[in-house]
């Protein structure tokens, strides 16, 4: 068992892989921050770096780590599970879905208008980006 928590476990293995997450033996040489993991601090270092190497082979999007573009490559998917209750719009991510609810649903799923555009300031400031 483990001293630091109690916690039990069947292998000596597994025992020590727990107790990394008390000594986090991985640090980052830029702010001193801390990881249990060498590949959890690998990707922290990119949060200084900026580098992005997982890309996207739909768009242009890149990311700093794998689990991101997992995310993101749902929203190139034709499985749309998540379903507004008001409009009945659908979205392959439920953060999608929120992000449509929080952002003021008509409640209306059909509409004259076109959807509303914002300014984007990050790639092109002067690109407008219709929002869905």
């Amino acid at each position: 068992s483990c001293k630091n928590c109690d916690k039990v476990y069947v292998s000596l293995g597994a025992l020590k892989m727990h107790i990394r997450t008390h000594t986090l033996p991985c640090k980052c040489h830029i702010c001193g921050k801390a990881f249990s993991r060498p590949w959890l601090l690998q990707g922290h270092i990119r949060t200084h770096t900026g580098e992005k190497p997982f890309n996207c082979q739909h768009c242009q999007r890149a990311f700093a780590d794998r689990s991101n573009l997992r995310a993101h490559l749902q929203t190139h998917s034709d499985v749309k599970k998540y379903s507004c209750t008001s409009c009945s719009k659908t979205f392959s991510r439920m953060s999608l879905l929120t992000k449509h609810s929080e952002g003021g649903c008509t409640g209306s799923s059909t509409s004259s208008s076109p959807p509303p555009s914002v300014t984007s300031s990050f790639a092109n400031p002067m690109k407008d980006i219709s929002v869905y």
